[in-house]
């Protein structure tokens, strides 16, 4: 049987210190050669809107691991309209069919016989998968007695974030900027309460960020939103888009680190129709781009942590890049846990699969 797990099943059973464990994992097989993926895939296609620009976007990852033998493909089928909010900043809305909706789905394949495991609404996957990978690099990359935490944004990735930091740091105070006062203040009366540490809502990024030792970025905005002559010894620093921190800021930290080399030499973007189309959504979306170059992965210093941190004074900045190992893994957690605890709906398997008629060969 499959199951089809929607995101209240997968929030019901997810556990964020477990996400982060069995991310870790993740990563330790990439390091070795057990895990592969395929990057990102983009395509394109321009629609009539509202925005300053809009248009169909079909993205998509693949990735395989060993242990256990699984291989998750995802997939997102939106519209994305860029608009100008009260600060006349650019950002985006991303929607299907109506406002407040949003088709996304990863399916999960045993690879051991190729049978389907499940079908999963992605929202909750996607948060859990890049907070636990934050979670990760926050264990290897800031310092072992961090305990201060600055956050910009105050959404699902930011919640799923300070959930990862405490999974792997003993926090003791948190400050929170969004540009929505009740936003922010909701946050951290949350936050407060699930956690129970001290979480501070602060009028601006600056405030957010100054003498933090852990620093995340989770926002939706179209342009940076890391102050950059805020970095400071010790910091750490990780993102959830390319474009929040600034290629000037990147210049003022000691060390950089990518997710992974693969994903960032070989994505791909394709465009129906209009080639200014994809210029315009790489403006937007983030055309500066974080450059891998040289630096070291998180794979790497997984394997190596001496790779990683080597003194208290550096200021580290991770770039957390999207791979599709990491909804092999989470899918394998929340699918497990979700046969263990009887939830989700059955599917017959044998409805994926079809007869193979070979006698024209």
């Amino acid at each position: 049987m499959a199951l089809l797990i929607d995101n209240e099943t997968a929030q019901k059973v997810l556990n964020i210190a477990d996400a982060v464990e069995v991310m870790e994992n993740a990563f330790i097989q990439l390091g070795r050669g057990d895990a592969a993926f395929q990057p990102r895939t983009d395509v394109l296609s321009p629609v009539d809107g509202r925005g300053e620009l809009d248009y169909y976007w079909w993205h998509s990852l693949i990735g395989a691991i060993l242990d256990p033998p699984r291989l998750a493909f995802r997939f997102v089928s939106d519209i994305y309209s860029w608009r100008r909010d009260k600060d006349d900043k650019l950002r985006e809305i991303q929607y299907n069919v109506e406002e407040g909706k949003s088709m996304g789905f990863v399916l999960l394949f045993d690879s051991t016989n190729g049978e389907i495991l499940g079908l999963l609404n992605d929202e909750a996957l996607q948060h859990a998968r890049v907070g636990a990978t934050a979670g990760v690099a926050c264990k290897y990359l800031s310092r072992n007695d961090a305990d201060t935490v600055g956050i910009i944004g105050s959404g699902g990735m930011a919640k799923v974030y300070l959930e990862s930091f405490s999974a792997v740091r003993e926090l003791d105070q948190v400050k929170v900027y969004s540009p929505t006062v009740s936003h922010r203040e909701e946050f951290a009366n949350q936050m407060s309460a699930l956690l129970e540490i001290d979480v501070i809502p602060v009028s601006s990024p600056e405030k957010a960020v100054n003498d933090a030792d852990i620093v995340a970025t989770c926002t939706n905005a179209g342009a940076p939103v890391f102050p950059e002559d805020c970095v400071s010894e010790g910091m750490f620093v990780v993102d959830t888009k390319s474009n929040e921190v600034s290629s000037s800021a990147e210049s003022m930290f000691d060390k950089i680190i990518g997710t992974t080399r693969e994903a960032y030499l070989a994505s791909e973007d394709y465009v129906v129709g209009q080639k200014s189309l994809l210029e315009k959504h790489k403006e937007l979306h983030g055309k500066r781009g974080f450059e891998m170059k040289d630096y070291v992965t998180l794979s790497e210093i997984i394997q190596d942590p001496s790779k990683g941190r080597n003194t208290e004074d550096e200021s580290i900045y991770c770039n957390n890049r999207s791979t599709g190992i990491q909804f092999a893994a989470i899918c394998d957690l929340v699918h497990r846990r979700s046969v263990e605890e009887g939830l989700g709906v059955e599917i017959p398997s044998d409805w994926f699969q079809q007869d193979l008629d070979r006698s024209y060969s």
